[in-house]
């Protein structure tokens, strides 16, 4: 089988095309050939959106179109920032959400796929390995880019309230206000492959976003054992499930609001879980083998076949 993967044309340092590279390596591994525009291919992954789809078509190709969340907050022109994502759903012969969250918010604007897959991310357990952090203190980690939906704000507030003895707060990301703390360390942007020494060095992760479908540093921290916490709203709720705290709101994350309206999560319930996390800390089901690179990428493999086969 051959694949065309279309973010590997490109080398920012983002999620989507730090995932694409991350799957390519996995399916080389299980006999795919990754194959550049310009070869034969059998199918065309199309990660968010591909002006070239017909090029590929014209080739035999099927097309697989591989959907992070869409733009929908009201200050982001959601209708026009979304044209080209919808122009590319449309001529897709199948779709792959990351969760069912991902799911529920693409029928809502674009209509329903006859032909999906929910398949989440995955990452390789031999490089984000099991936490050893030796030191004797807490560390708290936190990693993003970081805008209003993120809420670091939120982060920040609740680790300050939670008054965690012995605890640190590590955050990674390029912020635009640093707020002045011994007990908080701002590291700036990190790429991919320095990331793992801050896991390993750390003991929880804070993900409070208002609406990821599928966050990478989740899927990360998951596969290197360290419990993840998290809010309800959105699809990272999906990817903890038993292995870190969930912070319960009163917005699904669906709702179309301006990035001005996203709510606060108070620091008291982030507290709470802060506490609850270390000290449930054993009780966490790992290891977490769903996330791992390669059952992702057999995942795809079968939605490729299951594509081909139609």
């Amino acid at each position: 089988m051959k694949v065309c993967i279309n973010l590997l044309e490109q080398e920012k340092n983002i999620g989507p095309v730090i995932f694409a590279k991350r799957l390519a390596h996995e399916l080389e591994k299980k006999n795919v050939k990754i194959v550049n525009r310009f070869q034969n291919h059998d199918v065309l992954l199309a990660i968010i959106k591909d002006d070239k789809i017909e090029y590929s078509r014209g080739k035999g190709a099927k097309i697989i179109q591989r959907l992070d969340g869409i733009y929908h907050y009201l200050d982001a022109s959601p209708v026009e920032r979304n044209v080209s994502i919808i122009d590319t759903f449309q001529k897709a012969d199948a779709v792959v959400y990351q969760s069912r969250f991902n799911k529920r918010m693409i029928e809502r604007d674009f209509g329903i796929k006859e032909q999906y897959f929910i398949i989440p991310n995955g990452a390789d357990p031999e490089i984000f390995s099991k936490n050893n952090n030796q030191k004797n203190n807490i560390t708290f980690l936190t990693s993003s880019k970081w805008r209003s939906m993120k809420r670091l704000d939120s982060i920040i507030e609740g680790f300050d309230y939670a008054e965690i003895p012995n605890s640190e707060l590590w955050i990674l990301g390029q912020v635009d206000n640093s707020v002045s703390s011994e007990k908080i360390k701002y590291f700036g942007e990190i790429y991919s492959k320095s990331v793992v020494d801050f896991y390993n060095n750390s003991d929880f992760l804070l993900h409070l976003a208002h609406a990821d479908s599928c966050p990478n540093t989740v899927v990360e921290a998951l596969v290197a054992e360290i419990p993840v916490i998290c809010a309800s709203s959105g699809g990272t709720k999906e990817l903890i499930k038993n292995s870190g705290e969930i912070i319960e709101e009163k917005v699904s994350g669906l709702e179309k609001i301006s990035t001005a309206e996203i709510p606060k999560i108070p620091p008291k319930k982030v507290a709470e879980a802060m506490y609850n996390c270390i000290e449930n800390k054993d009780k966490y089901e790992f290891p977490r083998e769903d996330l791992y690179i390669s059952n992702c990428a057999r995942n795809y493999i079968r939605a490729f076949e299951e594509v081909l086969d139609k």
